[in-house]
């Protein structure tokens, strides 16, 4: 797939070269007449940046935890996923946790690809605060109901070589050879 440089500086700690900037590369089905449809968040990196950055989906402070599953999450390389558990597991902590913290990404989806964790049972998950097959307010279980959130998941998903079938399950032969495990938390802050 072509790519475009964009004008837009990540500072993602994975995305990094020797002046700890590099400028982010986004495919051409991100622009929209010759504009990023993404809109760029500069994503803090020292300690001092991140104690008085604002979630502007929260309007609150960033908790450090928030970072660590931030930094994690965008250790997932494009055409791969991984789950809410193996997240978990690389932070000693508890799925439901990692999933508070990726439904307030404020990063997403880049340079926080939140979009590439799903279940730990192959299933696709939740996305942007809405769980497949859930009802926010009532949590009623809906039948054949598919939310545009979920469905702009599974199409990012798509674009990236990760499919699923219609019931939200990750495809069979992908489920060894597509799942990232391979975390680096010596990079975590």
């Amino acid at each position: 797939m072509s790519q475009k440089r964009s004008k837009y500086v990540n500072t993602s700690p994975y995305f990094t070269s020797k002046n700890f900037t590099k400028t982010l590369l986004i495919r051409k089905d991100c622009f929209i007449n010759n504009r990023p449809s993404l809109n760029a968040v500069h994503y803090p990196i020292t300690k001092n940046d991140r104690k008085t950055f604002k979630n502007p989906k929260t309007n609150r402070n960033v908790t450090e935890f928030q970072f660590k599953v931030y930094d994690l999450c965008s250790q997932i390389p494009e055409g791969y996923v991984s789950t809410y558990r193996m997240l978990a597991t690389a932070l000693s902590s508890s799925p439901r946790a990692v999933g508070g913290a990726l439904r307030v990404n404020p990063f997403a989806p880049l340079p926080v690809p939140c979009h590439r964790v799903i279940a730990s049972n192959f299933f696709i998950g939740g996305f942007d605060g809405e769980w497949f097959g859930r009802d926010d307010k009532s949590r009623i279980k809906k039948e054949k109901h598919r939310s545009e959130k979920i469905d702009r998941k599974t199409e990012r998903l798509a674009k990236e070589g990760i499919l699923f079938n219609n019931e939200g399950w990750l495809i069979e032969w992908q489920r060894s050879s597509q799942i990232f495990n391979n975390f680096d938390i010596s990079k975590l802050s």
